[in-house]
């Protein structure tokens, strides 16, 4: 997580309520309020059971700092010169990481962090130790659904699925528009291979029938609880101490290489500002 206990400190409470629409709001202390979008922005998540209970931890968390927060105004500790000092400090650190952020993605939209897959290959060929699997590992895809019969159209239309990958997604959508996102994003990360305990299963039965899957397999219907069906969908499968082919191994090479160059522009970024100003 990156600097959200200092910006919910700051960029809620010092900068006040906001306008926030009455639907927005999730929670209220006092004259403080936190808007949906401010938990969207503030937590990550796997599934979207994982999402409900990020965010009950999240909203539970800024209740308590907003409660001591209104305590201490009451206190004037924001007056106190040491509270000065270290809001001026968290301020230029989330100053220099939005500036950061804001050119990081402009590189990445200008083409700058674009991985050639020579450089993929060649990554591969230089480090092979690096592409051996020390645990199982799996490629797998969960498609939700909120009821049994919505979760059985989409396991139909899986097993039915032939190359039109767009008319497949507008199927599982127009089957389960409320699970569009995860079911969309589940079709983009096929080529990831995770251990288990990486991919987040929501519970034991999910992980027992992912182990009996081969690769291309579909599981059953799947009740994570009454309101919430899955259907697993394994692409790839790796053993412990086999060593992953090329393909296989270009997600985990374009993070890399992706991380490689990131590091280098903010390298650049540095020099540029020490020239400027140092």
């Amino acid at each position: 997580m990156k600097l959200y206990i200092v910006t919910g400190a700051l960029l809620l409470f010092i900068a006040g309520c906001g306008d926030a629409r009455k639907d927005d709001i999730v929670a209220r202390s006092g004259q403080l309020q936190l808007t949906r979008d401010e938990v969207l922005a503030s937590i990550s998540y796997s599934s979207p059971e994982d999402s409900l209970i990020v965010s009950a931890i999240y909203i539970e968390d800024w209740k308590s700092l907003a409660l001591l927060y209104q305590l201490a105004l009451e206190e004037n500790i924001d007056k106190d010169p040491g509270t000065k000092r270290l809001i001026e400090k968290a301020k230029r650190t989330i100053v220099v990481q939005r500036f950061v952020d804001k050119r990081m993605e402009k590189a990445e939209n200008d083409g700058l962090h674009a991985i050639d897959s020579s450089a993929a290959r060649e990554f591969y060929h230089q480090f092979p130790e690096m592409f051996t699997a020390s645990n199982k590992e799996y490629a797998v895809s969960r498609y939700y659904a909120s009821t049994a019969q919505s979760a059985s159209r989409i396991e139909n239309a899986l097993r039915l699925h032939e190359d039109d990958e767009n008319r497949l997604l507008e199927l599982i959508e127009s089957i389960e528009p409320g699970y569009a996102a995860e079911n969309r994003q589940a079709r983009d990360s096929v080529r990831e291979l995770k251990t288990l305990d990486r991919i987040h299963l929501e519970n034991d039965t999910m992980k027992e029938a992912l182990q009996k899957l081969a690769p291309g397999e579909l599981s059953s219907v799947i009740a994570v609880d009454d309101s919430l069906f899955v259907v697993l969908e394994l692409h790839d499968i790796v053993g412990k101490g086999e060593k992953k082919t090329f393909e296989q191994s270009y997600g985990d090479i374009e993070e890399l290489l992706t991380v490689q160059k990131q590091k280098q522009y903010y390298s650049t970024l540095l020099e540029e500002a020490r020239k400027k100003y140092q």
